[in-house]
């Protein structure tokens, strides 16, 4: 089925729920190099694609709140600062775990699209594909 043929509301959720699951592996990169408050996070999501103008900061802070709920980060409020106190979040063991495991998948695959990709070029190439 194409895009063409599904509904927009339908549509709409599946696409929020990917960016979901996508934005989950993301933060936890950002804070696999240490810890780091939800504004700073959002900022940094921008090197994996996402468009900071496009972005609702709710679903950010969202995905930071299921995965303290998961174990895969924990939060705590930071030093007292000039502004609003932040929380820095921090990831876990388990959340190190999650990420490795997401990182061996996207590998995996990679390789089977690059393969998929290499069997169409070669059809095409050829010409049987026509």
């Amino acid at each position: 089925m194409g895009p063409e043929c599904r509904g927009k509301r339908g549509g709409r959720r599946r696409r929020r729920r990917r960016v979901m699951s996508f934005l989950q592996p993301c933060l936890l990169v950002m804070l696999h190099g240490g810890g780091a408050h939800g504004y700073s996070l959002l900022s940094g999501l921008g090197a994996f694609g996402f468009d900071p103008a496009d972005l609702d900061p709710s679903l950010v802070y969202r995905a930071l709140r299921e995965m303290e709920t998961q174990g895969l980060v924990r939060s705590e409020w930071g030093e007292v600062s000039l502004g609003p106190q932040r929380r820095i979040y921090r990831i876990t063991g388990l959340g190190e775990q999650y990420l490795a495991d997401w990182m061996a998948d996207l590998r995996r695959a990679r390789r089977e699209i690059d393969l998929l990709l290499a069997a169409y070029e070669d059809v095409t190439r050829s010409g049987e594909g026509t």
